[in-house]
């Protein structure tokens, strides 16, 4: 497109100046008949040159068409959120292992605080077993029929003592305390723990006096142990089977049986 406006006006300024030397040809002639040699026009070429395409580096946009709107099918997917690049994990440093001929180095010993003993109270004392009443008690005391019930059978206590263990015990000295004059027995000398006395018309009432060592102990006393008429404990007869009941013993009138009595030391 430059270059198209020089050769148009080029050709306008020629055309101009073949028109003017063509008016004053004319005014010469009627003049002056003097031949004047005419100057031959340069020969200029009368075709309309055609437009050269020159080449742009710039490449003209092409027509482009317009994309139409086309809908989209329906879809129960919702549509993608920006969701954020999941975080790309970094390489954990790895850890630098020791050299093998390297030893390693000892801990330095830390100052460590003895533990204070804390205070204690005092354990409860032990609780001291109760100490029996008495040394010995009586476990037995029942009557029976000795041979026979009347003039002829027995009338006898047999005593027994034995250990808090059962096993029987000599040298052991029985009391009778019920009467004025003192009556003592001694176990052992009618068997392993064993003693006797023979009744006469008389209540009676025995205990441990001590032993044959001179120690002194405590006991239980036994009840009336009688062959006279109603002095007797009725349970101590029925027990033994001599009779049934309270009535039926007074019935009897007087009887003779012995006592079984036996002793046992608490400890």
């Amino acid at each position: 497109m430059r270059k198209r406006f020089p050769v148009l006006a080029a050709l306008a300024a020629l055309f101009l100046a073949l028109t003017s030397c063509a008016a004053g040809e004319g005014e010469v002639a009627g003049v002056q008949s003097t031949p004047v040699r005419t100057v031959r026009p340069v020969f200029t070429s009368t075709t309309t040159p055609t437009p050269t395409v020159v080449p742009s580096d710039t490449p003209l946009p092409t027509a482009t068409s317009v994309p139409t709107d086309t809908p989209l099918p329906p879809s129960d997917t919702p549509p993608p959120t920006d969701t954020p690049a999941p975080e790309v994990p970094t390489e954990a440093p790895t850890a630098e292992l020791p050299s093998p001929t390297a030893s390693p180095q000892p801990a330095p010993p830390t100052a460590t605080t003895a533990p204070q003993p804390q205070p204690t109270s005092p354990p409860p004392p032990p609780t001291a077993t109760p100490k029996p009443a008495v040394d010995f008690r009586i476990t037995e005391i029942v009557a029976f029929v000795d041979g026979s019930i009347y003039e002829s059978g027995f009338h006898n206590i047999y005593f027994t003592v034995l250990d808090a263990s059962g096993a029987p015990l000599d040298g052991i000295i029985l009391e009778e305390v019920n009467n004025e004059s003192p009556v003592q027995l001694i176990t052992g000398n009618k068997g392993p723990g064993k003693t006797e006395f023979t009744m006469v018309y008389a209540d009676y009432r025995f205990k441990v006096q001590g032993d044959t060592d001179g120690r002194v102990f405590s006991s239980e006393t036994t009840h009336v142990l009688s062959v006279l008429y109603g002095h007797a404990v009725w349970e101590d007869l029925i027990r033994g089977g001599i009779c049934t009941d309270e009535a039926a013993c007074l019935a009897m009138g007087s009887i003779h049986y012995s006592y079984k009595v036996t002793f046992q030391r608490t400890w």
